[in-house]
């Protein structure tokens, strides 16, 4: 799949050149601008999966200011061009995390290595991140067990404890179900009754006020049916 880019650069000649130099190289130039305020406008509107910014910009927007946007508002890696290489720049820049800095006159060589290493990098954390919300880690007899949320299937309330039920294995929480249902904080668990939270993604079949889930029979109730039942897609 084309990567798409988008360019921050005041210098007319300078964008140019480097859209010219990234679409030899295959990727897609999906925007240019020469200030902040259009970038931002057009980052938004476009959503490209990398940005390369120049740190020097016209405008009450520094390209530094910008960067620190982009980190808050769109989560996107950008790649700082620059002219300048003094220490006080590379402190201001290495406060906003860039995943790249590239010192002009570039050569496309440079340009392409580090757009692949910043995209690659961005990937990766996103995997990690994935798989650290996917996942948690339970205390088991002095033992710490990883557990996998795909891997459950329900929760059920044991007095003041929960039975967390997985596919393969049960293990006993100290924590109320509505503790766990606030700790796991994910849309795919759904509570369909005050004793019970399931794995959505688990449901085999619902009939007669019932979920079935890997055939265990639990009980929907009646205040919990309507918010079920957004879960459920209907053909």
């Amino acid at each position: 799949m084309t990567k798409r880019i988008y360019i921050v650069e005041d210098e007319p000649l300078i964008a140019d050149s480097i859209a010219h130099a990234l679409e030899k190289e295959g990727y897609e130039v999906c925007g240019i601008a020469d200030n902040a305020k259009e970038a931002l406008y057009d980052i938004d509107d476009l959503q490209p999966d990398l940005i390369l910014l120049d740190i020097n910009l016209v405008g009450s927007i520094t390209g530094v200011k910008l960067a620190e946007k982009i980190n808050t508002k769109f989560k996107i890696p950008f790649i700082f061009l620059t002219s300048l290489s003094d220490e006080n720049t590379i402190n201001q820049v290495k406060k906003t995390n860039p995943s790249g800095f590239i010192s002009k006159p570039f050569n496309e060589t440079g340009l392409k290595s580090n757009i692949e290493i910043a995209l690659f990098k961005f990937n990766q954390e996103k995997e990690e991140k994935k798989l650290i919300q996917n996942s948690f880690f339970i205390k088991n007899k002095g033992e710490l067990i990883k557990i996998n949320k795909t891997e459950i299937n329900y929760i059920e309330a044991y007095d003041n404890y929960s039975k967390l039920i997985c596919e393969k294995k049960e293990f006993l929480l100290s924590f109320t179900l509505k503790n766990v249902t606030e700790k796991l904080n994910d849309k795919r668990f759904v509570r369909v009754h005050r004793s019970y939270l399931i794995n959505s993604n688990k449901i085999q079949s619902l009939f007669d006020g019932y979920v079935f889930i890997a055939n265990k029979k639990i009980p929907i109730g009646k205040s919990y049916k309507e918010n079920l039942m957004k879960h459920i897609s209907l053909l």
